[in-house]
C-alpha cells in the first residue's frame, strides 16, 4: 500500500512557496494526498531525517543533494523541480560609499554565502568568468541570513550576496547598489532547488510520487500568472509580511521537469571538483507528468 500522508522538510524561503500554495489551493487534496510541511533552517539538516525515515521527502538546493548522493550518504530521486533563479531575484550589492563600482572591482574581495561550496558560489563563479573576473580571487565567508546586514555594515564583507526580500530592503533602506546579477548570462534560470526523496522511497511509492509531482507543477502554473496566491502564503513560513510580499522579485517556479536544465548544475559541480564522479541527472528523475 502506498503512502498518502506524507511529511516534507521545507525551508523558510520564497523558493519553498509551491508546497504551501498546493496546500492552500487544495491541489494535494485533489490528488488524494495529505501533505505536512516541516520547516528546517538548512537543507543539509533534512538529509539525515530523510535517511532515518522521519520525513518522506525534502525541499532543498540541488548542490547539497548531489553532494550527499555523490558521497553515498543516500541515493536520491528528484520528485519535482522547485525554483530557478529569475533576473533580479539574487544580487551582488555594494554599499553607497564602497569603492566597488563594477564586476572587475570584486576581485580580491570578501562576499557572504549561506553555506560554503553551494549553489550561490557555483552560479557566481560562471557569471564572474563571463564578466572577465578571476573567481579564484574571491573570498567567501558563511553568514546566516539574519546576520548579513550587520556584517556588511561592520565591514566583515565587502559586497553582499543577497536574495529577496533583502535585495529590496538593501536598496530602499541602505541605498545599496547592484554590481552583478548572479543569475545572468551563463547562470540565467539556474536551477536552485527542488523536491527530493530517496530512490528507495520512490520505488515503494511511485503513484504517490507522481501525484505529488502533478500538484507541485499545478501550483507553479497558478503562481506564474498570479502573484496573490504566493503573497498570501509567504507570511506562513517566511519572515516576509504581506506588504513586502507584494513588492519582492520571485524566483521562477518550475511547472515541468527538465533534465537538460538540471544537468548544468551537476556539470558545473564536476568542473569545480565538488563531485568525485559525474552525475547523469536524468537517471535520478521521474518521467515528467507535463510538457
Amino acid at each position: 500500500m502506498e503512502k498518502t500522508k506524507i511529511k516534507i522538510a521545507t525551508l523558510p524561503a520564497i523558493d519553498s512557496a509551491a508546497i504551501y500554495v498546493a496546500i492552500d489551493q487544495k491541489l494535494f487534496e485533489q490528488e488524494g494526498l495529505d501533505v505536512t510541511p516541516q520547516v528546517v533552517q538548512a537543507a543539509p539538516e533534512a538529509i539525515p531525517m530523510m535517511v532515518n525515515g522521519e520525513i518522506d521527502a525534502m525541499f532543498g538546493n540541488y548542490v547539497s543533494m548531489f553532494q550527499a548522493h555523490d558521497k553515498g550518504a543516500l541515493k536520491i530521486h528528484v520528485l519535482a523541480e522547485g525554483s530557478r533563479a529569475a533576473p533580479d531575484s539574487l544580487s551582488i550589492m555594494a554599499l553607497p560609499n564602497s569603492p566597488i563600482k563594477t564586476a572587475k572591482d570584486l576581485e580580491g574581495k570578501t562576499i557572504n554565502v549561506n553555506v560554503l561550496h553551494n549553489f550561490q558560489e557555483l552560479a557566481l563563479t560562471q557569471v564572474l568568468k563571463a564578466n572577465n573576473v578571476d573567481p579564484a580571487t574571491i573570498k567567501y565567508v558563511p553568514v546566516t541570513f539574519q546576520n548579513i546586514m550587520a556584517s556588511w555594515k561592520n565591514g566583515q564583507i565587502d559586497a553582499a550576496y543577497l536574495g529577496e526580500p533583502l535585495v529590496t530592503a538593501a536598496t530602499s533602506q541602505m541605498g545599496a547598489r547592484k554590481i552583478l546579477d548572479p543569475a545572468s548570462g551563463p547562470a540565467a534560470e539556474f536551477p536552485i532547488s527542488g523536491y527530493i526523496s530517496t530512490q528507495d522511497w520512490y520505488e515503494k511509492n511511485p503513484k504517490t510520487a507522481a501525484a505529488f509531482q502533478r500538484a507541485i507543477h499545478n501550483a507553479a502554473k497558478l503562481m506564474e500568472n498570479n502573484r496573490e496566491v504566493v503573497a498570501k502564503v509567504l507570511p506562513n513560513f517566511t519572515q516576509i509580511d504581506a506588504s513586502t510580499a507584494a513588492t519582492v522579485t520571485f524566483p521562477y517556479f518550475s511547472s515541468s521537469d527538465n533534465p537538460v536544465r538540471l544537468q548544468r548544475v551537476a556539470d558545473w559541480m564536476w568542473e569545480a571538483k565538488w563531485l568525485t564522479k559525474e552525475i547523469d541527472v536524468k537517471t535520478l528523475m521521474s518521467p515528467t507528468t507535463s510538457g
